[in-house]
This record gives C-alpha cells, sequence and structure tokens, in this order.
C-alpha cells in the first residue's frame, strides 16, 4: 500500500524549485529578508531560541542562523524527505506537526512560519500552539500569499497551489491572532512581483502608505504572545 502524505505536506521537489527556479529563488529570499527585519524591529528580548515551523529543507532557517549566530536555531518539518535534504550543521530540523508541537511550553523566543499557515488543516490550532511554546513576549511571524493573487501567483510563478488548505488576508490574520491572545504588532503587503522589481522595497512602501497595496503578493504579520 502506498503511503500518501497529508494534503499540504510538500516533497523534494519543493527544495529543488527554490535551488532552480527564478521565482521560487527569489521568493525565499523575500521572505527571509522580511522576517529578519521583522525580528529586528519588534523583538525587544535576547534573542536565544529561534523556531521555523514549516522549516522544508531549513533553506531560510540557514539564513537567519547566519544573521543572529548567537541563537539556537530549531526547525520543525513533517516531511522526512525534505528534512533529510538539509546540509547545513549549524541548525537542527526534527519532524513534527505544527498543529501539535512537540516542544514544552514558554520555551522559544521567536517562531517563524513563512508560507505555512495556508498549508496546514488546522491553522487555529498551529496558532494556539506557537502561543503555548513561546515566552512571555515572544513574538510571532507569519506570512502567506495574498489570496487575492494566488491563483496569478501561482500560474506565473509555482506557488504549490494545489497543497493550499485555507487562505488568509491580513484581517482575517488579525483576528485569528488576536482571538489567540496575541497582540499584532504590525502586519502589511509585500512583493510587487515574484521575481523581483527595481527599487521594489521603495515602491511597496509607497503603495502601503497610499493604501493601494492589494498589487502586492505577499503579507506578512507579526504579532506577539502577551501571557499573565
Amino acid at each position: 500500500m502506498k503511503n500518501h502524505k497529508p494534503l499540504g505536506v510538500l516533497d523534494a521537489n519543493y527544495a529543488l524549485g527554490r535551488k532552480n527556479k527564478k521565482s521560487w529563488k527569489y521568493r525565499l529570499k523575500r521572505r527571509t529578508y522580511e522576517i529578519i527585519h521583522a525580528i529586528y524591529k519588534h523583538h525587544q528580548l535576547k534573542i536565544n531560541t529561534i523556531l521555523d515551523i514549516g522549516t522544508a529543507e531549513g533553506a531560510m532557517l540557514s539564513l537567519i542562523k547566519k544573521e543572529f549566530p548567537q541563537a539556537k536555531c530549531l526547525g520543525l518539518e513533517y516531511s522526512q524527505e525534505l528534512i533529510d535534504i538539509n546540509q547545513d550543521k549549524n541548525i537542527q530540523i526534527i519532524q513534527g506537526d505544527v498543529q501539535n508541537l512537540p516542544f514544552s511550553d514558554n520555551q522559544f523566543d521567536t517562531i517563524t512560519a513563512a508560507a505555512i499557515i495556508e498549508h496546514v488543516k488546522n491553522p487555529y490550532q498551529m496558532v494556539s500552539e506557537a502561543y503555548r511554546v513561546l515566552k512571555n513576549n515572544g513574538i510571532l511571524i507569519i506570512t502567506t500569499p495574498n489570496p487575492l493573487f494566488e491563483k496569478i501567483a501561482n500560474k506565473i510563478g509555482g506557488l504549490a497551489g494545489d497543497h493550499h488548505q485555507i487562505t488568509f488576508n491580513l484581517k482575517t490574520l488579525n483576528k485569528l491572532l488576536t482571538d489567540k491572545n496575541f497582540k499584532v504588532l504590525e502586519s502589511k503587503k509585500f512583493m510587487i512581483s515574484p521575481i523581483g522589481f527595481p527599487l521594489e522595497n521603495s515602491i511597496e512602501k509607497i503603495l502601503n502608505i497610499l493604501k493601494i497595496n492589494f498589487t502586492l503578493l505577499n503579507q506578512i504579520i507579526t504579532s506577539k504572545a502577551q501571557k499573565k
């Protein structure tokens, strides 16, 4: 009998695409840039522990580790096939489900979740688990495609659209996080092009200020775990 992966779980082809496809390489680079920027901007604690959930082969986590060499960088990935591809000895990736994190309470300073929430059967449980394992005032950073342009991005850039179970806009993400006792610190859209664009960051800032950012392909939301 064949061993079928649950819907939303990717395989080695995803890691291969992030090495060879221009749009996939750019999305990885841009998401990583936005997440690192959010950590610097919003984290007020000494960063000792970073957990990247849905880390795939750990490409983004490796870049985060280079930026925060003092931090223990741990990844969680469901697909053992993707875990086996990782060759970076400076990070550790373990197998597990983001809806049932195999960690004790109040363990991490930062959790990153790039392009994973749309793959998860129960994203509400994922956020609850992130809250549980974060320290007080630890931050959770989520990125997810803009649902308005997901189909277009899939056609021109190769999003794994067939693996997406639910999509969120910033309004619904904000509600989900606040319902789970997070304080939202910042939310915005980003990525004007799936392959990069001259002066992209500057143009996006203007679009966000003018509130005509519906043309942007991706979203990021940064929140803080408020615990009594």
